[in-house]
């Protein structure tokens, strides 16, 4: 299995973040087919300090995806809300092995006792990932820039 650090962004790795793209789109493009660009997740986390953004990478220390996960000032909730994997390395566990790292992290910083994510309805690869890791589907909806996604939780009692 595939061991991932989670580390800082800052401006020695900034722009190789932004430059991640989840499919090989020509261009670069402020929201994907499933998730927001990495460069306005990064804005978003300025404006709404409760998110925390991370880059992931692997054991060769090559930059793989991003996180962004903390308190919803939206929900009030433990959530994570952004994880992608750049194209090229998709399908390698990246993504499992991320969210198991990000889970711990936020049980260390937050003592939560459940923790929430959402989806774009046709990410079935996200619904295979989240169910996989225990995540449960609520019954309830949240809406994102107009969009409605599934909620889902995680539940550690």
């Amino acid at each position: 299995m595939n061991k991932i650090t989670l580390q800082e962004i800052d401006s020695k790795n900034f722009f190789q973040c932004i430059m991640l793209k989840s499919k090989n789109y020509k261009g670069y493009h402020l929201f994907e087919e499933h998730v927001a660009s990495n460069a306005f997740s990064i804005a978003q986390s300025k404006v709404e300090p409760d998110w925390i953004t991370k880059a992931i990478y692997n054991t060769e220390n090559q930059m793989v995806g991003f996180a962004m996960y903390g308190l919803s000032p939206l929900l009030n909730v433990y959530f994570i809300t952004r994880l992608m994997i750049d194209y090229k390395f998709q399908g390698n566990g990246y993504g499992k092995q991320a969210m198991l790292e990000i889970i711990e992290e936020m049980k260390r910083l937050y003592s939560c006792e459940e923790i929430y994510t959402s989806f774009v309805p046709t990410n079935e690869r996200a619904k295979k990932l989240y169910m996989g890791l225990g995540f449960q589907d609520t019954g309830r909806e949240v809406e994102f820039g107009g969009e409605t996604e599934p909620l889902y939780c995680l539940k550690f009692r």
